[in-house]
């Protein structure tokens, strides 16, 4: 998915869309640890605040949940971690201690949505957002970083990429530069380049924007492999870290 607007800072305020009532945000993605999150109902936004179906979101981050329905509440544990969230009330618990939120939990054609920031932080857990894709990180796995360059025409270009990935899961890099600009990315892993979907040319769109995400092989070896951006007489590398 593509967005309009570059995001060149590496730290960036999580889901700034702005709007007075609930729209739809189903070009919104979330991956935990290089996987990405599916949801039986769409994400909705309200004030500018995302809010995603309960119980995929908690157990997607290793937590448990229990719904109270003549309570309308819900109660979300995660070893020493409680939760407790009201259906359309501001106000939060996180540890028998008051929580106030900027948007309410929703019910919503029988599902719960809760907010997803407040959720992930409760759980002491780390959240950026880029191009329309939500990252969280657990603690074993560091989620995007970002490589500064200077090109040769003097443009400055971020590379933002994931510099960790498990075996299995997903990787990612984007950018935004020259709109339309054709641009080729290899990895090199001990058995030669890599052929997943997803590798190989991609075009720009007409703001410049350009993504690649693939899936690293359940069989890859660990260990640190180069990757290389080529396009418009540039030669980018740096280095991805494949685990267990």
């Amino acid at each position: 998915m593509k967005r309009k607007i570059f995001v060149c800072m590496l730290m960036v305020a999580l889901f700034t869309i702005v709007g007075a009532i609930s729209v739809s945000a189903d070009d919104i993605r979330v991956q935990v640890d290089g996987i990405y999150a599916e949801f039986d109902v769409p994400p909705i936004i309200i004030e500018g605040r995302t809010l995603l179906p309960a119980r995929a979101v908690v157990e997607m981050l290793g937590g448990e949940i229990e719904w109270n329905g003549e309570l309308q509440q819900v109660q979300i544990f995660k070893n020493d971690i409680h939760i407790v969230l009201i259906i359309d009330d501001n106000i939060a618990y996180l540890n028998d201690q008051v929580r106030e939120l900027d948007v309410p939990p929703q019910l919503i054609e029988g599902r719960t949505l809760v907010p997803l920031r407040f959720i992930t932080e409760s759980f002491g857990l780390d959240i950026d957002f880029y191009y329309g894709t939500v990252f969280i990180q657990t603690p074993e796995n560091p989620m995007v970083t970002s490589l500064g360059l200077t090109l040769a025409d003097g443009t400055e270009l971020t590379v933002i990429y994931t510099p960790i990935v498990r075996r299995n899961a997903e990787a990612s890099v984007f950018f935004t530069n020259r709109p339309n600009a054709v641009w080729n990315l290899s990895i090199r892993y001990s058995a030669g380049y890599g052929t997943a979907a997803g590798l190989g040319a991609q075009v720009a769109d007409s703001t410049g924007f350009v993504e690649w995400s693939w899936r690293i092989g359940s069989n890859t070896t660990p260990g640190q492999w180069p990757v290389t951006i080529t396009g418009n007489g540039e030669n980018i590398r740096f280095y991805i870290t494949v685990v267990e």
